[in-house]
């Protein structure tokens, strides 16, 4: 499904319209006005849908259809046919104006969040034009609070008010202070150099002291100052602290067969909470092969909108018979003889979440319910050995 729309009500402009549309695909509708669409079947290598002047009412159903628009228009006229839609920018489409000549591509609106910034920069390169973007990270070159970690999946923890205050600091080149313990480490080009108010710290005791105006805390735990003997608050009280929330934890889960959706869920949560880890960084679910078709194990991945990954009987017993990755040590510490006589495996919990995970070593040992059992592995990513590797 398209969910890009083009829209354009010139001579010059449909023609444009036209061009953007055939490079952009699959990916976009495109909208002419009646007047200067295509008359012979032979010009249209797709259809498109036309329309009749005023154009607010096709603005107004688009601005709620589609992710992203690009109009063919000024960008004063283009402001003043939106304003009346605006919500947020969290949930707003991102906005495009070019110009009939073909000359600019300006992101107007949602640039970050929405995606108008690198949409700009789309179109500029179909078309061979200039993209106009002002966003003040991306005008400068440095990080974008709002985007850090997107392209992972990353999830953010931070009210709209204190995103605002992070990436102020950030632009105006006051103290930043990254912390990761979890996570992608290549959210940052390689090879190019962070911004000099930009510190990333081995450890947070090391972002605490650092007197940063702003904290990016990147971690899977609920809250990551708690394993330091204090809370978040406690410990940066008068810094702006966004966080992010890799997909970084993996839960192997088995269970009974019939054990509903929400006493598994129970499970997974009360875990979670105890073992201070965040749902937000739940990557998937693991288990057996043979527990491919649990009505409640489905149920609990399409809720949290993760994958179930299920494996045979062989590999899950290969981490208690021999070695895995490599590592003679890797293997799940709680073998079941009861579990091995009654369905062929040692365990389930345990050896799914290492395997699904990549991990040598448990983050949460096998945790048993009445009738099902849960461990977590942390998957692994090359991690960075401290602030002068960002640079």
């Amino acid at each position: 499904m398209p969910r890009t729309a083009v829209i354009a009500l010139s001579t010059h402009g449909a023609a444009l319209a036209w061009r953007l549309a055939s490079g952009l695909g699959t990916d976009a509708k495109l909208f002419l006005d009646r007047r200067f669409a295509p008359q012979s079947a032979d010009e249209q290598v797709f259809e498109p849908e036309t329309f009749d002047l005023p154009i607010r009412p096709l603005l107004r159903r688009a601005w709620g259809e589609f992710e992203a628009l690009i109009l063919f228009l000024p960008v004063g006229a283009a402001v003043r046919l939106a304003a009346p839609l605006l919500n947020d920018k969290r949930s707003d489409p991102a906005l495009v104006c070019v110009d009939d000549g073909g000359r600019y591509a300006v992101s107007v609106l949602s640039g970050h969040l929405g995606g108008a910034d690198r949409l700009a920069e789309r179109v500029a390169a179909i078309l061979g034009a200039e993209a106009v973007v002002t966003s003040g990270s991306h005008a400068t070159g440095t990080l974008a609070v709002d985007l850090l970690g997107t392209e992972f999946g990353w999830t953010i923890e931070a009210d709209s008010a204190t995103i605002t205050r992070a990436s102020a600091a950030v632009v105006n080149r006051e103290p930043v202070g990254v912390y990761q313990g979890a996570g992608e480490t290549d959210w940052w080009p390689k090879g190019r150099e962070l911004p000099p108010n930009i510190t990333v710290h081995p450890s947070l005791d090391s972002l605490r002291r650092s007197g940063s105006t702003a904290a990016l805390i990147i971690s899977d735990e609920s809250d990551p100052y708690l394993s330091e003997g204090m809370t978040l608050a406690e410990a940066l009280p008068a810094t702006h602290v966004v966080l992010y929330r890799p997909r970084a934890l993996v839960a192997g889960m088995g269970c009974r067969r019939g054990v509903p959706a929400g006493e598994l869920e129970q499970l997974l949560r009360d875990t979670f909470c105890v073992y201070n880890l965040s749902l937000s960084s739940l990557a998937c679910i693991a288990s057996a092969t043979l527990k491919q078709d649990e009505p409640g194990l489905l149920a609990l991945s399409e809720k949290y909108s993760v994958p179930f990954l299920c494996y045979e009987s062989e590999e899950l017993n290969s981490l208690f018979e021999g070695e895995v990755n490599g590592d003679a040590s890797c293997q799940a510490p709680n073998p079941s003889a009861n579990a091995r006589r009654l369905v062929g495996v040692w365990g389930v919990a345990e050896p799914a979440s290492l395997l699904a995970s990549g991990a040598s070593r448990l983050l949460v040992s096998k945790q048993t319910a009445e009738r099902a059992t849960i461990s977590v592995a942390r998957k692994e990513f090359t991690a960075r050995r401290g602030p002068d590797d960002a640079r």
